[in-house]
């Protein structure tokens, strides 16, 4: 399954909004090389071509997160009667997109590291881990945003909040400093 690329900022009718994330089929926002689906073909291919395959595998994953951020979004606005079952969808959707992501880019990182090329592999296997760290995060961020919503007093919220997005930044530092590492080890390599 595959998300569309959109502009939400265009969009002012939550119903429509919501309707969009949950009812329109979703399609590649940039359509992955038909080489991938192969794996013995896979092999055959240079670093090189490995790594344009995985960032263009990020470049969906980051897309995911902000529709799944704008999502989460729409989701709050109809409090207090929330839309769970629209949301539910959408987390269901958004997982199996990440799940997608995920197993591309473990084939990614299993065929670099049988080609012999360990420290890129390690560094894409190190990025995978973030991004598991990143999407728990996340998630934990959403429901302190709800509480947050929901105890507009409180500050015990406000704080844990705070603390998550914290936490969540520094992840994401982590993943930027493995992906100029392995930037690194790209170039190095050549």
């Amino acid at each position: 399954m595959f998300l569309h690329k959109v502009s939400f900022g265009k969009f002012r009718n939550v119903a429509f909004i919501r309707t969009f994330l949950v009812e329109l089929p979703l399609v590649p926002h940039k359509e992955l090389p038909a080489i991938m689906k192969d794996q013995s073909v896979m092999r055959e291919n240079t670093v090189a071509s490995e790594i344009r395959k995985f960032n263009l595998l990020q470049e969906q994953r980051v897309h995911t997160y902000r529709l799944f951020e704008e999502g989460h979004k729409i989701y709050l606005s109809t409090s207090p009667n929330y839309d769970f079952p629209t949301f539910r969808q959408l987390v269901h959707d958004i997982t199996q997109e990440f799940k997608r992501i995920s197993a591309d880019i473990i084939a990614i990182e299993k065929n670099l590291r049988s080609s012999g090329n360990a420290a890129v592999a390690d560094t894409i296997l190190a990025i995978q881990e973030c991004e598991k760290k990143k999407l728990e995060l996340t998630a934990h961020l959403q429901l302190a945003r709800q509480m947050v919503t929901e105890c507009s007093e409180g500050e015990l919220e406000k704080m844990k909040e705070k603390e998550i997005r914290a936490e969540l930044g520094h992840v994401v530092e982590e993943i930027n400093d493995h992906l100029t590492e392995l930037r690194y080890e790209v170039y190095n390599g050549e």
